[in-house]
């Protein structure tokens, strides 16, 4: 698989990701999560910037871009916050996985490594945060 494939599957996965989803949708209501929303919403903002420094690098190469379609997560409307933020810290987890695999699979093209580097960079650490929201109150951070 080419470098510019594998950026644009890498580019797919995060901004299809459950994270930008509930950065677009915010369909959990529920009294004090006004901190995890802005949280949240910061967090997708963070990932659509690495999303957009990968198009425009794939755009530069004259490779159509395919920004993919969301799954269908309307299932996980009206649920409780906790559900949805331990559903995401799991789907974030294997974002993080398949980041770094993809980032073993570019080889030596430095601008796929150092995009992939910072798409890794960027989901690990909300990842880490992702799992603090998740925590239940009181627990250790």
């Amino acid at each position: 698989m080419s470098s510019h494939t594998i950026l644009n599957t890498a580019l797919i996965e995060v901004y299809r990701s459950l994270l930008q989803y509930a950065g677009e949708s915010w369909p959990w209501a529920s009294a004090g999560s006004e901190e995890t929303e802005t949280a949240v919403r910061k967090m997708a903002q963070e990932e659509r910037e690495v999303v957009s420094r990968i198009f425009q690098h794939l755009d530069a190469q004259g490779v159509p871009v395919d920004l993919g379609v969301y799954p269908d997560n309307s299932a996980l409307h009206y649920v409780s916050l906790p559900f949805f933020l331990q559903r995401m810290v799991s789907e974030h987890a294997d974002l993080d996985k398949s980041l770094r695999y993809y980032r073993g699979q570019v080889g030596q093209d430095p601008n796929a490594s150092r995009l992939l580097d910072e798409a890794v960079g960027v989901v690990e650490r909300h990842l880490a945060t992702i799992r603090q929201l998740a925590a239940p109150a009181g627990a250790a951070a």
